[in-house]
């Protein structure tokens, strides 16, 4: 019997944990499996042609909200092709609508309801054993006219968690999203959230753990993403984890990032006399805000307030080296356009290198998908299933928050106008700026058509015109972007001086170049007050983001790096 297990991606760059661990656990039981992966953004006949080309008799789908609609299709199409193939789904958008899905889509066989690497080998034997898949634990089947559930089984003790990428390896994938895990569950009960609920926190091993990460960036791993919940749970073993993956990066110099989803509130003094030894870029921290109303919190089942995270998460920032991601929930019950706003404010003020501004999805299995009615929120009966409307936020409300999302990641969370940014909030709600930059665009179109980057930055002059401006739009761009896409209205050229001043310094000149400023750019990244001061900088983008002072007809043979503003 040939088994596929397919992984449908949001995207290219990401490797599927989930399908990895089932084929090490089937392996394990003596079935032979093979791995499919694809991606929500290839042509539909593309991947059904691919699934179907691999002429297996039973194809497992791991579901997620983003991925959903798209396997049904697959499936759909599949049965029809070849009826008597087997089809079963698992993963979180399955295993919590189970009886739903297996009522409404006749081409679906089963649904694994538990855990994968206990359920699906289990199913697998079944199958080729020709025995009833009723004393398959943790399945959900169709028998004859009904729908038939059995009992989940028992829980997977953390040292048979498949060592996906110690056993795989990570040939040709070493630049791709690569995700593990060393916990499964969550200590805490966040109504928006299914992690709670999914039993009581299992850790692998401290020692097991850190060789497991070590061992991806041994082999060249790029981007390491815990898919653990809440990593810091227990915190002295998040330390004795940090404090080994630092000692191994400056042993070795293999320089992966490793990406955790944190609670700020359980740093402790020994998390920060830990931290503070990382090298820069080591690791990236995920920290929920959610939101800073104690209202809304309690609303959600979040017992963490803003005032818990906020020094906490000021402090990773003065660290300095740790590169750190805010995430704020729109949406939420007992929120508003005004408590959404200060929450916003509250969490631009924390200084992260990215705010994520998501909106409430009401997720099968979640409690606040239970009390939605009586909560009074409505939400789209489609995966994602993103609210709609509430007590507090109108369509129009949220939709609006959805153009602030897309300024906020075009001129924010990029990382390409810092200083710019910096100026137009100085003394004002983030918020309203961001607001109000959104509602001018919405209003001439902007958001109906695709921009590149010269014409953001543009979009930038023209709806948030003042005094400076443009001189720290050229700066920004100047550093992170290729000088040929600055906009028309910011151009320039070098005069014949400046010319004999760049050929002095770089021989020969390849992409360097020399601009005048009116304002003391450089010096307001480096946090001092903008003032009006002539000056001229060369930019090189063989040194990556530097600037260099022009003093007295030369460029400083010292070459100092720009201050890098927020980054």
């Amino acid at each position: 019997m040939k088994v596929l297990l397919a992984a449908i991606n949001s995207q290219f760059m990401h490797a599927n944990l989930a399908v990895r661990q089932i084929h090490l656990a089937a392996l394990d039981a003596g079935l032979d499996t093979e791995i499919f992966e694809g991606h929500i953004n290839l042509p539909f006949r593309d991947v059904l042609s691919r699934l179907e080309w691999r002429s297996a008799d039973a194809i497992g789908f791991s579901c997620y909200i983003w991925n959903i609609e798209y396997v049904l299709k697959l499936c759909r199409a599949l049965k029809r092709g070849r009826p008597g193939i087997f089809l079963f789904l698992g993963g979180p958008e399955a295993a919590y609508r189970a009886r739903d899905l297996l009522s409404r889509e006749e081409a679906i066989d089963a649904v694994a309801a538990g855990e994968g690497e206990s359920c699906v080998p289990a199913l697998l034997r079944a199958l080729v054993g020709g025995k009833s898949l009723e004393t398959v634990p943790g399945l959900c089947v169709r028998r004859g006219g009904e729908i038939a559930e059995t009992a989940p089984g028992a829980l997977l003790p953390p040292q048979r968690w498949p060592d996906v990428w110690g056993r795989l390896g990570l040939a040709g994938m070493e630049k791709r999203i690569l995700y593990i895990e060393t916990s499964r569950g969550c200590p805490f009960r966040c109504k928006y959230c299914l992690s709670g609920g999914a039993g009581p926190v299992r850790f692998l091993d401290t020692d097991e753990s850190v060789r497991r990460l070590t061992h991806m960036a041994d082999q060249g791993a790029v981007l390491i993403k815990l898919v653990d919940r809440t990593f810091n749970c227990d915190v002295k073993r998040a330390n004795d984890i940090w404090r080994a993956l630092i000692g191994h990066q400056k042993r070795t110099g293999h320089r992966a990032r490793y990406h955790f989803e944190i609670g700020a509130h359980l740093l402790n003094d020994e998390s920060f006399a830990v931290l503070a030894d990382a090298p820069k870029g080591l690791f990236q921290f995920e920290a929920g805000i959610q939101s800073s109303d104690d209202g809304v919190l309690s609303a959600s089942g979040r017992p963490i307030s803003f005032a818990a995270l906020r020094d906490r998460l000021l402090r990773v920032v003065a660290l300095g080296t740790i590169h750190l991601h805010v995430d704020l929930i729109a949406g939420l019950p007992g929120g508003s356009m005004e408590t959404f706003a200060k929450s916003f404010d509250d969490a631009w003020s924390i200084g992260a290198e990215q705010l994520q501004l998501g909106f409430l999805k009401l997720l099968h299995g979640s409690a606040l998908r239970e009390e939605a009615e009586r909560d009074g929120v409505v939400y789209q009966p489609d995966p994602p299933y993103e609210v709609l409307r509430t007590e507090g936020f109108s369509l129009r409300d949220l939709n609006h928050l959805r153009d602030v999302e897309t300024v906020l990641n075009w001129y924010w969370n990029s990382g390409r106008y810092p200083l710019a940014m910096r100026r137009l909030t100085e003394g004002k709600s983030p918020f309203s700026v961001l607001s109000g930059l959104a509602a001018r665009m919405r209003g001439d179109g902007v958001f109906d058509r695709e921009h590149g980057e010269r014409e953001r930055a543009q979009m930038l002059m023209k709806y948030a015109p003042g005094e400076a401006l443009g001189d720290l739009i050229r700066f920004d761009f100047l550093l992170r972007n290729r000088r040929r896409d600055l906009p028309e209205s910011l151009a320039f050229a070098e005069d014949d001086r400046q010319k004999r001043i760049l050929r002095e310094a770089f021989h020969p000149v390849r992409g360097q170049s020399l601009c005048a400023f009116g304002w003391n750019v450089k010096e307001y990244g480096a946090g001092e007050a903008l003032e009006r001061k002539e000056c001229e900088l060369a930019f090189d983008p063989q040194e990556g983001e530097c600037a260099l002072q022009v003093l007295e007809g030369r460029i400083r043979p010292d070459i100092t790096r720009c201050p890098e503003g927020r980054r």
